[in-house]
């Protein structure tokens, strides 16, 4: 998520990974390698039996991710990856966020109704990009982590979604008036995006899965790995449509199938008063962008 220093180390594929992406932090106490990752954690912070569902749970996840973007997408070094717990500031109280650094380490915390867990799939795909790309368009990568995760885990219970239907919680956005243009996401992405959280990371996960389900998971694969990934002007090139006649299609897909989802406003209702949303106030036009 933030600037990129690329450093690609290049191994025969016969060797067994030794070495990691970025350096190892010394404000842990505790280490332990799998096949692709180093997980570091404090004892007093994190449990074992926590350790040990993360590092099964991540290398399914891996196994998964590789299948999708291909082996030869994948990096050639082991795979940081920090436990760090509650994350939250005690003056400020302010939370700290699940994310991948520049040096492509993937810091955990435990994150809503998703614990260590939900967050693993979606930093997993900035980690491996970090690691293997060196081109960074973040609304892009963003939505494309979101879809992928979507892809793999349709049915996580974590952020942002919280288990509730992607149609009914992307649709109620877009249907109520109350969601943030696309366009507008994209064009001021690094102030909108953690800012307006609960509305960018849904809106733009259902945007990619329709791509990805309407033309084709390859497809998008293919767009993820273009010279010009994710660059506005690229997608005539490989989508044959402009961004703004691709996200126009969407909308009205998406508005299509809220309305088909049975129960679909008592669901918003729901999603509304029985998830960490209920206690953000959703971004408005004229106000905050």
């Amino acid at each position: 998520m933030k600037t990129i220093i690329m450093v690609i180390l290049m191994f025969s594929s016969g060797i067994v990974f030794t070495q990691t992406k970025g350096e190892l932090s010394d404000r842990f106490d505790k280490k332990r390698e799998s096949e692709h990752f180093v997980l570091q954690w404090n004892a007093g912070q994190s449990s074992e039996k926590e350790i040990d569902e993360a590092a099964a749970f991540a290398e399914e996840a891996y196994s998964k991710l590789s299948d999708l973007l291909g082996k030869e997408n994948m990096p050639t070094v082991k795979l940081i990856m920090t436990f760090r717990g509650e994350g939250v500031d005690p003056e400020t109280y302010k939370k700290s966020v699940p994310h991948v650094d520049g040096q492509g380490r993937i810091h955990l915390y435990r994150f809503d109704s998703g614990g260590y867990l939900g967050a693993v799939a979606h930093e997993m795909v900035h980690a491996v990009r970090v690691n293997t790309l060196p081109r960074w368009e973040r609304f892009f990568e963003e939505g494309l982590a979101s879809a992928i995760a979507y892809h793999l885990y349709p049915n996580t219970k974590a952020f942002a979604r919280y288990g509730y239907p992607l149609d009914v919680v992307a649709g109620y956005w877009l249907v109520s008036g109350k969601g943030i243009p696309l366009e507008t996401m994209r064009v001021q992405h690094n102030r909108l995006n953690l800012k307006c959280s609960f509305q960018t990371y849904v809106m733009r996960e259902d945007f990619f899965n329709y791509l990805a389900e309407t033309y084709g998971m390859k497809k998008l694969m293919a767009f993820a790995y273009a010279a010009n990934v994710g660059h506005v002007d690229a997608y005539p090139e490989h989508w044959d449509k402009p961004f703004g006649e691709l996200v126009s299609d969407w909308e009205n897909d998406l508005r299509k199938r809220y309305h088909a989802y049975e129960g679909a406003e008592g669901l918003a209702d729901e999603y509304f008063k029985n998830t960490p949303v209920r206690y953000s106030k959703a971004c408005e036009a004229g106000i905050d962008y």
